[in-house]
């Protein structure tokens, strides 16, 4: 009895020069050919806080924020957010869970950069700890970022400022 094998009717540089146009394809649908876009700005004001729910921290709180930040190259970047409170003490006593809603407006014309993701926070605290980052995903856009996805790091820097670094596919 033969037993057939493809690699027996293919010669083997043929089957190698394959597995190469297979890896070098599936390696370039990886690579980070996207946009990468910084913002930064100083400490956040106090933010506007709605103590809904029970009184006093408690599911269902929520943060509202607006301030400005600015691009690498000076431009002004209006900020808005918008926090709820998920869960108290998930993690350990005064932590806790909030989602939340962003939008990065880049100019007037409409270019904004949607984000939403959840985060664990100090339940004394407005923000992140000082010195700590965390991650979320960028859901949408308008304008020039239309239809945008991705992902964002924000970093809460030691000297009280901050940066988020979007990653645009």
């Amino acid at each position: 009895m033969t037993k057939f094998s493809v690699f027996s009717t293919f010669p083997q540089r043929a089957v190698s020069a394959i597995a190469a146009v297979v890896l070098v394809g599936t390696l370039a649908g990886c690579s980070s050919s996207g946009t990468v876009v910084t913002v930064t700005h100083p400490e956040v004001p106090t933010p506007t806080l709605i103590d809904l729910g029970d009184t006093g921290s408690s599911v269902g709180d929520q943060r509202i924020f607006h301030f400005d930040g600015k691009t690498a190259d000076g431009a002004v970047v209006r900020t808005d957010w918008i926090m709820t409170t998920t869960g108290v003490d998930v993690t350990a006593k005064d932590v806790q869970a909030r989602m939340m809603n962003a939008a990065f407006t880049f100019d007037t014309t409409g270019d904004q950069l949607l984000l939403e993701g959840m985060g664990l926070y100090p339940g004394k605290g407005a923000t992140l700890k000082v010195s700590s980052s965390t991650i979320r995903s960028i859901v949408g856009g308008s304008g020039k970022y239309a239809g945008a996805t991705g992902w964002v790091e924000s970093v809460h820097n030691a000297d009280g400022s901050w940066k988020h670094v979007f990653h645009i596919d």
